[in-house]
């Protein structure tokens, strides 16, 4: 038989208001200020003493007045932002793994094409530094794109 700890009498739906908070809801809650204090809905006086009520909370009912007041549903413009953040992301994503693709493609045909023409007549130095350098390029922009941060991530640091 399960036993719950709770503060006060049952409700007659089966969930108590005044039901102790636990450490993963405090620091829940924390984040959720910090999020509030990043985004410049907070100050910093109001994000110390909210905090300091979310970290001493018992309850969940505490913790509630604790981020009382504060919009629970997101700005519509920050979830245009983070939409176009995403899509800006999931095509940096696409782009790297189709030029990668089409790198690894072309090094195995450069080393082929290097294979045979060593195979069959010798190379000269001319020769090798022209199969380098026909190399270096796409490797120097290819390192270039698997380096490169998000532009959304470019702005905001």
């Amino acid at each position: 038989m399960r036993t719950s700890r709770r503060l006060g009498g049952g409700s007659s739906a089966g969930y108590d208001r005044a039901m102790l908070a636990g450490d993963s809801e405090r620091e829940r809650a924390a984040a959720t200020l910090r999020e509030q204090y990043v985004r410049g809905r907070l100050t910093l006086d109001e994000l110390a003493g909210r905090t300091e009520r979310v970290l001493a909370a018992r309850s969940r009912a505490d913790l509630r007045r604790a981020l009382s007041g504060l919009p629970v549903i997101p700005d519509l413009r920050e979830l245009a932002a983070q939409g176009r953040a995403a899509g800006h992301a999931a095509l940096h994503t696409a782009a790297l793994v189709l030029f990668t693709g089409a790198y690894l493609i072309f090094c195995l045909v450069l080393i082929l094409v290097l294979g045979f023409t060593l195979l069959l007549h010798g190379a000269s130095t001319s020769e090798l530094v022209a199969f380098l350098l026909i190399w270096l390029v796409p490797t120097f922009f290819m390192s270039r794109l698997w380096y490169a941060r998000p532009a959304h991530r470019r702005r905001g640091a």
